[in-house]
């Protein structure tokens, strides 16, 4: 198999938002087989599409211990910090 886990859905709870609102979104994913760790997770905002130099990591979370099936969870996480730009 190519993968072991397989995102299937994202989806943006609370949309649409204030521009301070936290960000919700409700991922779901498969996973084929039980994975030795757990499943980090990045939030990540683009600022500039020519140059990683704006992107800002928002948040990230690691979900596990995993095992085989299908799974729900909801990655909430503050707004980006306008101060970076």
């Amino acid at each position: 198999m190519g993968s072991r886990v397989n995102v299937c859905s994202v989806s943006v709870l609370d949309n649409p938002a204030k521009f301070t609102d936290p960000f919700k979104l409700e991922i779901t994913f498969e996973v084929f087989e039980p994975l030795p760790d757990d499943l980090d997770w990045e939030l990540v905002y683009v600022g500039a599409a020519e140059s990683e130099k704006y992107d800002q990591v928002l948040d990230s979370v690691l979900v596990g211990p995993v095992v085989e099936g299908r799974h729900k969870f909801i990655f909430e996480v503050s707004v980006l910090n306008l101060f970076c730009f």
